[in-house]
Formats: C-alpha cells, structure tokens, sequence
C-alpha cells in the first residue's frame, strides 16, 4: 500500500493489456506509478467487461503485487 500524500498524477503511466487468466479477452488498463501497480481499470467502452473488472481483476492486487511474481 502507497503511504499517504505519494499518489503522484503526473508520474503515472496507463497501459492497456488483456488479461490472460481465462481467455475471455477481459482488457485492463494498468496504472503504473515507480514501476509499481497502483490501480487496474476497464475500459467503458470495452465490448466485453463494459468498464467492470470480474473477481479476479477486482481482488488480485495482492497476487501481482507479491514478491514471487
């Protein structure tokens, strides 16, 4: 978890990909702040996820965000 106060907008990059977990075509949109994952988005105007991320996209923050990965 980022410390209070360090959520700069300026330095975050979003980058689009597909998640490859089921094979669905889920896309997110990573954002990116010190070469560390600081949310995940959906695109709106997705086909498949209409901007709503599933189970997996919602709570696996803790899953990327480990030390093996």
């Amino acid at each position: 978890m980022r410390a209070a106060g360090t959520w700069d907008e300026a330095a975050r990059t979003a980058t689009t990909t597909v998640c490859a977990y089921r094979g669905v075509g889920c896309n997110l949109t990573l954002h990116v702040q010190d070469n560390e994952i600081v949310k995940v988005t959906s695109p709106h105007d997705n086909p498949v996820t209409h901007g709503n991320l599933c189970i997996k996209g919602r709570f696996g923050f803790q899953h990327i965000q480990s030390a093996g990965q």
